[in-house]
């Protein structure tokens, strides 16, 4: 019996042994998906429990079964790397001694987003998880366009190169969401990009304000127009307004300038001119 309870004590301590190790080392990524702008760099956080030597550290980030970057011997590895990543992704040495095997990707764009493993091994014990990455794009500043009509007036708004699908809205001179009475077409071409166009037509009348928001919310994205329409001029943004203000206050400078001038050259000719009659009447008062 003693040998029995002996045995059974052995067994449960090892458990517990290898339990608590287990329990130690952890490998953490966010829960959430990692956003990337097109073009720019992005970092895949990882991190991971460092205790004692990390001279067997491995660490193995993938796509499903392509390599992405590997990291073992303290430095990178990148004979099974994919070509797609090839110059484009890195982990720094000291950031590792710390536990930090977070991905740096260079240059991201479309063909980048999806579900990406970091694997890590120590003499701790090994670990691996997943996280999401979504690639996105900023829209492109809107285009506007106003048709008049005895019927009323149609305005159209069109910005592309976004990703993801943006959110539009539109709101009237109160504050209301009158987006329910507009068009809203979205369009995705051959490389992941958005493009939208937004349609609101107005009976005739004597004035209205209008507003545009364009949200591309997963990069922050807020782009706000607003309008005021005018059955007799058209519609103007805001933009336009401060334009034709800078417009008028150019035209106002240079007819002032154009009248210094002339008045200045009137004064030189006058001065010309008298001093051309004083010598002619010395000579007569001489004779």
């Amino acid at each position: 019996m003693n040998w029995n309870v002996w045995v059974i004590q052995h067994l449960l301590a090892s458990l517990l042994f290898k339990a608590a190790f287990s329990f130690e080392f952890q490998v953490t990524v966010p829960r959430g998906h990692v956003v990337a702008a097109q073009g720019q760099q992005v970092v895949l956080p990882c991190s991971f429990t460092v205790s004692g030597s990390l001279g067997s550290l491995v660490v193995t980030w993938q796509r499903g079964q392509e390599v992405v970057h590997s990291f073992y011997h303290g430095r990178g590895q990148l004979d099974r790397q994919s070509r797609r990543y090839a110059n484009r992704t890195s982990l720094m040495h000291s950031d590792v001694e710390r536990g930090d095997s977070s991905l740096r990707l260079e240059r991201s764009n479309m063909e980048d987003e999806g579900d990406y493993t970091c694997s890590v091994s120590t003499l701790l014990g090994s670990q691996r998880k997943t996280l999401s990455l979504k690639v996105a794009a900023l829209y492109a500043e809107p285009h506007s366009n106003l048709k008049v009509s005895p019927s009323g007036l149609e305005l159209l708004l069109t910005s592309h190169g976004g990703r993801p699908a943006p959110c539009v809205q539109w709101l009237d001179d109160r504050g209301e969401d009158i987006t329910n009475h507009t068009s809203t077409l979205v369009r995705q071409d051959t490389e992941g990009l958005f493009t939208v166009s937004s349609n609101l037509t107005l009976q005739t009348a004597s004035s209205r304000s209008l507003t545009f928001i364009l949200q591309n919310r997963i990069l922050g994205q807020v782009i706000r127009r607003d309008f005021t329409l005018d059955t007799g001029i058209g519609a103007k943004s805001s933009r336009n307004h401060d334009r034709d203000r800078w417009g008028v206050a150019l035209y106002l400078v240079i007819f002032l300038v154009i009248i210094i001038f002339l008045q200045a050259t009137a004064l030189i000719l006058q001065r010309r001119n008298l001093d051309q009659r004083k010598p002619t009447a010395l000579r007569t008062e001489h004779v």
